[in-house]
């Protein structure tokens, strides 16, 4: 007999290890069910907000100091027998002492025809002047005459610029390596 009988107590089965055993399985597996449709995000660590990475473009690269900086040049007026000459002032834009400059220039007339050089009759005058000039240095006017001989002569440009510098050492310097101050070719238009 068993020992629960044996007072007359009748167990329940609602309490054997079996029911308890099911009824305990069935109610973790009912939680657990429940617990996968819960929003637990706000017990999650909050992250720091994501920022967008934004592509830096780098600044294009410097424009190369000019070699010379213009501060006046212009022709100067014809002649009696249209001989025209030039002035040009200028800053030596270089770190290095100059010892002679020489410009590659092209006049124009007032049709805007190429004015021939005087003596060579080439297309380009080249104006010669000695230093030396110190970096920074200004040149003072420097004059030429009798460059080309027309006229009508309107204007001359500057090409380019030969340096010739104290060490020995020759460079040539386009015309975009050569600056105008404002107002230096105000006499002297070719547009």
């Amino acid at each position: 007999m068993k020992a629960g009988s044996a007072f007359g107590i009748r167990r329940s089965p609602l309490l054997s290890p079996r029911f308890i055993r099911t009824a305990a399985l069935l109610s973790t597996a009912s939680l657990l069910s429940a617990c996968g449709s819960l929003d637990f995000s706000m017990f999650a660590r909050k992250s720091a907000p994501v920022e967008e990475v934004v592509e830096v473009i780098p600044p294009p690269p410097a424009l190369p100091k000019p070699a010379l900086i213009i501060s006046r040049m212009v022709a100067e007026p014809p002649q009696s027998r249209g001989d025209v000459g030039a002035y040009i002032d200028f800053i030596n834009g270089t770190d290095l002492t100059v010892e002679y400059v020489m410009f590659k220039t092209t006049a124009y007339d007032e049709s805007g025809r190429i004015v021939p050089a005087k003596r060579s009759g080439d297309s380009n005058t080249w104006l010669r002047v000695a230093g030396p000039f110190a970096p920074g240095q200004a040149s003072g006017s420097r004059h030429w005459e009798q460059l080309w001989q027309n006229r009508n002569l309107r204007c001359f440009e500057i090409e380019g610029v030969e340096l010739i510098y104290m060490d020995g050492m020759v460079e040539f310097y386009e015309s975009d390596r050569i600056a105008l101050l404002p107002g230096s070719e105000d006499n002297n238009s070719c547009s």
